[in-house]
């Protein structure tokens, strides 16, 4: 076990709960966790239901409500108003926030190299914002860092990313987009009707379904091609029913 990373915005793969399952691979993964959804006064998940104003568009996910970013660390206020705060500081005061951002990066890439690990990045751990289009002096944070892998979920399809990031497709309850983005060579994540203990299907539709539980690196290296990534649902049996009941669920009945 490494000591733990301190950076001004990206928090240590020692302390964040699906980060340390990469310590395993000989990871190290560093998240920057914003708030969700439009927690912050802005929203950082374009394709989920906003929390503010209890939206209900059955064309966007009902996952704000459920967020994993609660759960853990995610419940003390603390931790909430810190996410706020880097939120903020993201929309109002971007050239500072994405100069710290880089440091930060810099920084963990000698940390993890110093212990042996192999420093990988999400920037969206909470969030589904498109780094691809943000550019500091005329670049993006990947090409800043082309030798070093980030990766990230997304429920926006059709992204155009550069080779160090790797992005899998969030299903949201729409099957058409989501066999769409199989097709165009996304992994496919998916929260089945399953909780902590029960296994997951080997296959969904005569497609392959690895433990996305077991590590949080979301690389095609680690978890192979043209699969989908299953996940456990965060929450309750009666709260995965109420969610299986709805015109659109982000749950899929295994």
């Amino acid at each position: 076990m490494t000591k733990n990373y301190y950076g001004k915005l990206l928090s240590s793969p020692a302390i964040n709960y699906k980060a340390k399952k990469n310590l395993k691979l000989n990871v190290h993964t560093y998240y920057l966790s914003l708030a969700h959804s439009d927690l912050s006064g802005y929203n950082v998940c374009p394709l989920a239901n906003k929390l503010s104003t209890q939206e209900n568009n059955t064309e966007k996910s009902n996952c704000s409500s459920v967020c994993v970013a609660g759960n853990g660390n995610g419940r003390y206020p603390n931790v909430i108003k810190g996410r706020i705060r880097k939120t903020k500081r993201f929309f109002e005061d971007r050239e500072s926030f994405l100069n710290d951002l880089i440091q930060d990066i810099q920084k963990a890439i000698l940390f993890s190299e110093y212990y042996g690990f192999i420093p990988t990045f999400r920037l969206n751990a909470y969030s589904d914002i498109k780094w691809e289009k943000i550019k500091v002096n005329s670049q993006t944070i990947f090409e800043l860092f082309p030798d070093v892998q980030f990766y990230d979920y997304t429920k926006i399809p059709n992204r155009k990313t550069p080779n160090n990031y790797s992005l899998t497709y969030s299903h949201y309850g729409k099957m058409d987009i989501t066999q769409k983005q199989m097709s165009n060579g996304y992994n496919v994540a998916m929260v089945f009707n399953s909780q902590k203990n029960d296994k997951l299907p080997n296959r969904y539709n005569g497609i392959k379904v690895i433990d996305g539980d077991k590590t949080d690196l979301r690389t095609k290296e680690n978890d192979g091609v043209n699969v989908i990534v299953g996940l456990r649902a965060k929450m309750s049996k009666a709260n995965i029913t109420k969610e299986l009941n709805k015109k659109m669920s982000f749950v899929v009945q295994q």
